[in-house]
């Protein structure tokens, strides 16, 4: 990955578990799009922050089987590492969702294929869809 470390991609516990080997949790065209994403829009991203000894969230990368059951979605793209939420630094989530769909077709945009809608964080991740980008709620 060009700018994400892997420990503000998963879990404290997978981390300290697997190091360096938890990269095999990611589908490697879900990385490619999230520095895609980074490289987009030039600004910082935050997906986890628990490696700063402060911050909550932990669970916006991969997500173990467990975690995504008990979330209530035990099939979600985030347990496949095929999904990321996010802060995109200086933009509101709905400004940025514009943005994203105002480009999709701009090669750094086209692997994104779904966005959460109505929420306060960027979803995005790569399950195929017919309607490339496709909006969906919870």
């Amino acid at each position: 990955m060009k700018f994400f470390q892997l420990y503000e991609l998963v879990d404290k516990n997978t981390y300290q578990q697997f190091g360096d080997a938890a990269w095999q949790f990611f589908n490697p065209e879900a990385l490619q799009a999230l520095d895609d994403l980074r490289e987009f829009f030039n600004c910082a991203i935050t997906i986890n922050n628990w490696w700063e000894g402060k911050g909550s969230f932990e669970w916006r990368g991969f997500r173990t089987p467990e975690k995504a059951a008990e979330l209530g979605a035990p099939h979600s793209q985030h347990a496949m590492g095929n999904a990321f939420d996010c802060d995109i630094h200086g933009f509101d989530a709905e400004k940025a969702r514009e943005i994203i769909i105002a480009h999709k077709d701009e090669p750094l945009l086209s692997r994104i294929m779904r966005l959460e809608d109505k929420v306060n964080w960027v979803h995005m991740d790569l399950l195929s869809v017919p309607d490339r980008i496709h909006l969906f709620r919870k």
